[in-house]
């Protein structure tokens, strides 16, 4: 029996950790989830070992061995997880934030789709909690977009932990939750239910939630609904992480965002820019956007006249004007020249705009090129012009299933579920095991609704990707083996089968 275990073994719900085995602890958890636990969260450490000693009945010695021996999927770190990453969220959070959203950032970005005539919104938030950032930013789009129902509007919410997920697809929250709303919005956009708020399907039908651990590297990709962002909220998770997590981090967001993209952070969360690309034009160090190709882009400082003096003092200033980033161009010649084996690379780096020129330069209409270039608008954000495309390619190439599989997930982004499910259909009827259209057909059932029918399909994607080798990677995407990609399913049929999804 080792000293931990000496002495835990009368008082093993309380156990009390030394300085060493807190380091222990320490060192496990950012080895396993690339979080730093700095000292304030010391006590919340100890508290969660004491409460997990008491859940899975426990020494703290013998608990420390079933976190360093549990897979990714397990309750043994879920419960850790959910100890150490909870954060204080409440709807509407931050005032300077909301009134930037409500009055500058959104109603810009609006204003640019409308002039663009292109009526979509992709907006993500990246550690998403219980879900009440994101709902704020669907009451927000409610109250900006009177013609709402003729924009396609694509809200995603993500999270490492399993528990506030859960909570955020209930759409159930209590007073703390509420203590910032104004009156307005919670009479309108919430049923009270007792002590309890459930919030209105409008809102909560507007939002899609997924298990993504932000140090992963399956992202920014169609395959997750993660590329091609316009906003990027990520407010007070980088603080979990030290600097050279939190570099690979804002290099993957900064390549999930689309040209003039915005990103804002936490007032407390670190900057790193690196090679983002990103541009800083926020005095409080919680903005950024992404330069887009044309010359400038102009953000319109205008607040709403309804504020008063002093909440326009407090709004963030903005730098108007962002300079466009130089680039080489590339030698024609070798491009023309390049095999479909190359294109095939660059699709799988993610490298879209090059595979794009490519093939334009080619002028070739083979159907190879033309689906390259339709995966590559649809990555992109360019939802109509790949489904033009890939429609193209469908009518030379009915039965290819790779086409069918990227027109299914295509239609699925522009929220055209119905066609969308019957593309991922044909896709399992050519190839029973083509675990992606599983995967895919399964998600979108259960947004339609069909939870049982789509807890069935991620079931059967998961049964399919362990008879493959778990180091080897799935066919077209970069960084996602079968073995990670077991472990994501896992996360995602506990997420959708709990009774309140």
């Amino acid at each position: 029996m080792n000293k931990i275990e000496e002495r835990n073994k009368h008082n093993i719900n309380k156990p009390t950790l030394s300085k060493e085995e807190e380091n222990l602890f320490i060192q496990l958890i950012y080895n396993r989830l690339g979080i730093i636990i700095h000292d304030y969260q010391i006590s919340t450490l100890n508290k969660t070992i004491q409460e997990a000693c008491v859940k899975f009945n426990c020494t703290s010695s013998a608990y420390f061995d079933l976190v360093s021996k549990s897979t990714d999927q397990s309750p043994i770190l879920e419960h850790l997880i959910s100890g150490i990453t909870v954060g204080e969220t409440y709807f509407f959070r931050d005032k300077n934030q909301t009134d930037l959203l409500h009055n500058i950032l959104l109603p810009n970005l609006i204003k640019q789709k409308r002039l663009q005539n292109n009526l979509s919104l992709r907006i993500w938030s990246a550690g998403c909690s219980s879900g009440e950032e994101i709902s704020t930013v669907a009451m927000l789009l409610l109250e900006l977009l009177p013609d709402i129902n003729r924009w396609t509007l694509n809200l995603l919410g993500t999270d490492i932990s399993l528990e506030v997920l859960q909570k955020a697809l209930s759409g159930n929250y209590g007073e703390w939750s509420m203590r910032s709303i104004n009156p307005y919005f919670k009479e309108k956009y919430f049923f009270k239910i007792g002590t309890k708020y459930q919030i209105n399907p409008q809102v909560s039908e507007l939002i899609k939630y997924d298990y993504l651990n932000l140090i992963d590297n399956n992202y920014p990709s169609i395959f997750n609904t993660t590329n091609s962002q316009d906003l990027i909220l990520c407010r007070n998770v980088l603080i979990y992480f030290d600097s050279n997590v939190n570099n690979k981090i804002m290099e993957k967001l900064s390549t999930s965002l689309v040209p003039g993209g915005f990103l804002m952070l936490g007032a407390s969360d670190p900057i790193n820019l690196g090679s983002t690309g990103l541009v800083f034009h926020h005095d409080q160090g919680v903005l950024f956007s992404k330069p887009n190709t044309i010359d400038q882009i102009t953000v319109e400082v205008v607040p709403k006249r309804h504020l008063s003096i002093n909440d326009k003092q407090k709004l963030p200033k903005v730098i108007t004007t962002i300079k466009k980033t130089s680039s080489s161009i590339p030698n024609l010649t070798k491009l023309v020249q390049r095999s479909e084996s190359q294109i095939q690379k660059l699709l799988t780096d993610s490298e879209w705009e090059e595979v794009i020129r490519i093939v334009e330069l080619t002028d070739a209409k083979s159907v190879f090129l033309m689906n390259a270039k339709a995966t590559a608008l649809a990555n992109l954000g360019k939802l109509e012009e790949a489904i033009i495309l890939l429609e193209k390619c469908l009518s030379i190439e009915p039965t290819d299933k790779e086409i069918n599989f990227t027109y299914g997930v295509t239609l699925a982004e522009l929220n055209r579920f119905s066609q969308a499910e019957d593309a991922l259909k044909k896709c399992i009827f050519l190839d029973h095991k083509y675990v992606v259209a599983h995967y895919h057909l399964g998600l979108i059932l259960i947004r339609n609704k069909k939870k049982e029918a789509g807890i069935k399909c991620l079931k059967n994607a998961l049964q399919i990707a362990k008879t493959n080798d778990e180091f080897s990677l799935i066919q077209g995407t970069k960084n996602l083996s079968y073995g990670k990609f077991c472990e994501i399913l896992a996360k995602e049929i506990d997420l959708y089968s709990f009774s309140g999804g």
